[in-house]
């Protein structure tokens, strides 16, 4: 059986217990996957179905530790992949009073080779991206972004090319001198 695994960090700008409802919290969910997918509430507790395109499954809760750990396993059925098995898991750490970390691991298990184990892992990647924006959009920070200093013109890029380049001259880090000989013991003859 092909396996697919993923470890990944989200660093999400709120904090620890909204980010803890932003997973438990089903529009949001449904924000962050793709246009045509489904997530429902399941007939059991804890345990939701899940329907994408080209798979259909259901999502089981099954450790839950309130503020800081989260863990569930699915299981579906898709043509590509046939049968599909998994488990992720979600810890929390908070890093301050508005951003929290978020360490997901993540091991999928197909019936059927995937197509290529890298577009899977980028999909996978993509989803966590986008329950980041979702969060993002629906609790957006009090802080403002960081923006990129733009770039510096190009004659101050010369200037500071420049003198550290002549800076290297001097201090012995563009040419260091050269290392000393051992010196070997000449033969008698």
């Amino acid at each position: 059986m092909p396996t697919l695994a993923l470890n990944a960090d989200l660093v999400l700008p709120v904090s620890q217990a909204t980010a803890w409802n932003a997973l438990h919290d089903l529009t949001l969910l449904v924000d962050s996957l793709p246009a045509d997918a489904r997530l429902a509430a399941g007939d059991a507790a804890h345990s939701f179905a899940l329907a994408l395109p080209g798979f259909e499954g259901r999502v089981l809760l099954l450790d839950i530790e309130r503020p800081s750990r989260l863990r569930l396993s699915f299981e579906g059925q898709g043509p590509r992949t046939g049968g599909a098995t998994g488990q992720a898991q979600f810890r929390l750490e908070s890093l301050g009073a508005y951003r929290t970390l978020v360490h997901v691991a993540l091991v999928i298990q197909a019936e059927r080779q995937v197509p290529s184990k890298i577009v899977g892992l980028d999909l996978l990647r993509a989803r966590l991206a986008a329950f980041e924006a979702a969060v993002d959009r629906r609790h957006p920070a009090d802080r403002p972004k960081p923006v990129t200093p733009p770039p510096k013109p190009w004659p101050q890029r010369l200037l500071d090319w420049y003198l550290g380049w002549f800076a290297g001259m001097f201090n012995g880090t563009l040419f260091p001198p050269p290392k000393p000989r051992q010196r070997r013991p000449r033969a008698r003859r």
